[in-house]
C-alpha cells in the first residue's frame, strides 16, 4: 500500500494584507504613504495576475524593501481594466501587502494612521483565510520581489 505525501507550505504567516478604499491616484496615495510610513516607495513594473477564473490582467505596484525592520511593502491596484487582484474583496481600490516582522498591533496602529489621509474612504484589514488562492497569489508576487531584488550582472573587461 502506498501512502501520498504532500507538503503544504502556508505563506500567510508571513504576510498582511491592508485592502483601501480612496479616491486618490496610486502615486498620489503612494506618496501619502511614503510620509506616513517614512519610506520610499517606488513604481515598478506592473504585476501580471490571472486569478483561477480569469485572464491575465496588469495591475500597479509600488515596492519598498525596509532593510532596517526586514519588511517589504508592496502596494498594488487592486483593479484594473474590469479585473479584480483579489475578487473577495472587489470594494478595495488599493491592496498594501506587508511581508517580514510586522506585528498585529503595528497592523492596526498602521490602520488607523492611513484613515487619516485626506481622500481615503476606508481601510481594513484583510482575512486571507477567506481567499481560496491566497498562496497563488503571494507566490507570485514573492517571485515578482525576486525581480526587484536581482543585482546587476558585472561587466568582465
Amino acid at each position: 500500500m502506498k501512502k501520498k505525501i504532500s507538503f503544504v507550505y502556508d505563506l500567510t504567516d508571513e504576510y498582511r494584507i491592508i485592502g483601501i478604499c480612496s479616491h486618490l491616484k496610486e502615486y498620489k496615495f503612494c506618496w501619502h504613504l511614503n510620509k506616513v510610513l517614512n519610506c520610499n516607495l517606488v513604481k515598478k513594473e506592473d504585476f501580471i495576475y490571472a486569478g483561477k477564473n480569469s485572464e491575465p490582467a496588469n495591475h500597479s505596484i509600488y515596492y519598498f524593501n525596509d532593510h532596517n525592520q526586514h519588511n517589504q511593502i508592496f502596494l498594488l491596484a487592486n483593479k484594473s481594466n474590469n479585473s479584480v487582484l483579489l475578487d473577495k474583496v472587489p470594494e478595495a481600490d488599493l491592496l498594501m501587502v506587508i511581508k517580514g516582522l510586522f506585528s498585529d498591533k503595528k497592523t492596526e496602529e498602521l490602520i488607523l494612521s492611513l484613515k487619516k489621509i485626506s481622500n481615503v474612504l476606508t481601510v481594513f484589514f484583510v482575512d486571507m483565510s477567506k481567499i481560496k488562492d491566497i498562496n497563488t497569489f503571494l507566490t507570485e508576487l514573492e517571485l515578482q520581489q525576486m525581480k526587484y531584488e536581482e543585482k546587476p550582472k558585472k561587466i568582465r573587461r
